[in-house]
């Protein structure tokens, strides 16, 4: 029984060796292989710069014939009146913008300003996004299509978007608790030490000697 304790252990211990070993090298070779932000455009950048100065409202040079500053002011008061941060970023679209899509700018968008809010990017009527990076799930409606009158469906937007409020924070769990933590330890720890088990007997072999496991595992 002390040849089977001792064998179990050690398989143990080298499985945790492994298993730490492993992870170092996921993260050096994830650290390397995670390409970084790509260049971010002078249209995302110049926005970015408008918002993370206190504008709620960023209407590109270009984009007057959609935003006209009369009804840029009145975005800019509904949003400022919003309890949760709402920010507006209007261009014309472009293949050339320096980003992959709506999507890719509004990301670009975000990380730039670097503070949690409803982001809105319109392009033109029917093109367009709205998405936030709150922690906290958004309680209420937000549109997402941009169809129709770009004046009527903005101030829709931003005022829907003032109408939310955070939720509570979500108390899911991967795992499924502390439990259910414990238990795939468990699991990918079984796992590990039969396969280690495995290999040492695999070694035995390649020594020329029995598969078996000093004190009589086999």
């Amino acid at each position: 029984m002390s040849g089977r304790l001792r064998d179990l252990g050690l398989a143990l211990l080298v499985g945790v060796l492994a298993a730490g070993a492993g992870l170092g090298v996921y993260d050096l070779w994830r650290d390397q292989g995670t390409p970084g932000p790509a260049p971010v455009g002078d249209r995302v950048r110049h926005a970015a710069e408008a918002l993370a100065a206190g504008d709620h409202v960023y209407v590109a040079a270009d984009a007057h014939d959609l935003v006209p500053p009369e009804l840029e002011a009145r975005l800019e008061d509904l949003a400022a009146d919003s309890d949760v941060p709402v920010f507006l970023a209007v261009w014309e679209a472009s293949s050339q913008a320096g980003y992959a899509g709506v999507w890719d700018a509004v990301s670009q968008l975000q990380r730039l300003v670097d503070e949690q809010g409803v982001y809105v990017l319109y392009l033109g009527p029917g093109d367009g996004l709205v998405n936030d990076n709150l922690d906290e799930p958004l309680l209420g409606d937000l549109p997402s299509d941009f169809n129709g009158d770009p004046a009527r469906r903005l101030e829709e937007i931003v005022t829907a978007a003032g109408q939310t409020r955070p939720g509570p924070e979500s108390d899911w769990d991967y795992w499924g608790g502390p439990g259910g933590a414990v238990a795939a330890g468990a699991l990918f720890a079984s796992g590990a030490i039969a396969a280690i088990l495995v290999l040492l007997g695999l070694g035995r072999l390649a020594a020329g000697r029995r598969f078996r496991m000093v004190g009589g595992w086999r």
